[in-house]
């Protein structure tokens, strides 16, 4: 069995991705081997409050048991309070995403205490997207690029208790300089958008398996194409289980 931990349902704005149902999504991931995923929802990316798409992702996936809701948070807003708490209602979730350059806001910034510190009080991971396309594939007005090193690195020795998952990292602008001097800090990293010659071979010379997950950033990246990184690759078959299901398990308390 594999979970996928970087999964979307909704349209995207730029390319005429699936707009698949919960039951479609299930089916179309089980195709390539991946029996449970944590799923966002697209439409919390553009929108000015991400309430109305997190309310959309809960009412998808009520009936399919494999896809687990990761819903948005947007911290800069007053009310992620209110965010948070609807979002504890609706059902039982494991984690909340954030989208510091969607939603036009630092990681630097102090607002973003008081989130964690709720974090905390709830027992929630937190799920830091760095990005959600290739830069160099972007739609030309959309000069949005990945959040800043310096600031991840900044956030993660601030909230040193808190364990991140870092989703959409490249290796080499993101998790190469981050583990060659931060290894120390508390993340782990998905592989969706992490690409080298030999990939899995060359991230494990840097980084240990145990901090890595599989990641396919469906439907915005061709979900066969991040099983197979992980399938074809070769590495031990310890690292493949780590990899492939066994830190998603414990990370999120499956």
């Amino acid at each position: 069995m594999l979970i996928d931990t970087n999964v979307n349902l909704g349209s995207w704005p730029f390319s005429p991705v699936p707009d698949r149902s919960g039951p479609e999504l299930a089916a179309h991931l089980a195709a390539s081997g991946i029996r449970c995923a944590l799923v966002s929802h697209l439409g919390a990316v553009f929108l000015p409050e991400p309430m109305p798409a997190n309310r959309r992702l809960f009412a998808a996936l009520k009936h399919t048991p494999g896809l687990l809701p990761v819903p948005v948070i947007n911290p800069a807003l007053a009310n992620w309070r209110e965010q948070l708490a609807e979002c504890r209602a609706a059902g039982t979730i494991r984690a909340v995403k954030i989208l510091p350059n969607f939603h036009n806001y630092r990681l630097r910034s102090r607002r973003l205490d008081d989130f964690m510190a709720a974090l905390a009080e709830t027992g929630l991971k937190l799920m830091l997207n760095l990005r959600l396309e290739d830069e160099r594939h972007k739609y030309f007005a959309l000069k949005m690029k990945g959040v800043p090193l310096a600031d991840i690195i900044a956030f993660l020795q601030r909230h040193p208790t808190h364990h991140i998952l870092l989703t959409g990292a490249y290796w080499s602008q993101e998790v190469r300089p981050l583990v060659a001097s931060h290894l120390d800090l508390n993340f782990s990293v998905e592989i969706a958008f992490c690409e080298a010659f030999k990939t899995l071979e060359t991230m494990l010379a840097a980084i240990p398996a145990n901090r890595l997950m599989l990641g396919t950033n469906t439907p915005l990246i061709s979900t066969r194409g991040q099983v197979d990184k992980l399938r074809c690759a070769r590495i031990p078959a310890r690292a493949k289980r780590l990899i492939g299901f066994e830190n998603a398990r414990r990370f999120f308390s499956l």
